[in-house]
């Protein structure tokens, strides 16, 4: 265990950390609260240690979960929620780098541009750097397309 000030390096480079909701986590029983932390430790563990737990398979139901998820933010999107659509753009923009896709690197856009007319305040600073970020993915669609 290491103090959050002795992080704050690590996580302003690489993640902002994991904060796990505590009020979900006080709607339950301690048995099942526990239960719940448990598999989430074991599940971070698998991903990020040379050595795996291998309780369960967890890369399979963090996928069937992600999925999940991008079905709901695709209702809300499409409901008009900016925050779901700002949450699949940036989806949709890893994903078109992951798979060097136009079509993923222009429904991000699509959706990041919704964002921004709904008002959403992550949208609206994330469009300053879109043209250089946009750019670079369309620089490595073009070279994935072409390998």
């Amino acid at each position: 265990m290491v103090s959050v000030g002795e992080t704050s390096l690590l996580r302003a480079n690489a993640f902002d950390g994991v904060r796990p909701d505590v009020a979900f986590f006080q709607e339950k029983t301690p048995d099942e609260a526990e239960r719940i932390m448990g598999s989430a430790v074991f599940s971070a563990l698998d991903r990020g240690s040379i050595s795996r737990v291998n309780i369960r398979d967890y890369k399979a139901e963090s996928e069937a979960e992600m999925q999940r998820w991008i079905e709901e933010l695709e209702i809300a999107a499409k409901n008009g929620d900016s925050e779901a659509q700002y949450d699949l753009y940036m989806h949709y923009h890893w994903k078109a780098l992951k798979t060097v896709y136009l079509g993923d690197l222009q429904r991000a856009e699509s959706l990041l541009l919704a964002a921004v007319d709904g008002g959403y305040a992550r949208a609206i600073e994330a469009m300053k750097d879109w043209p250089l970020i946009k750019a670079a993915a369309e620089r490595r669609i073009q070279r994935g397309s072409s390998v």
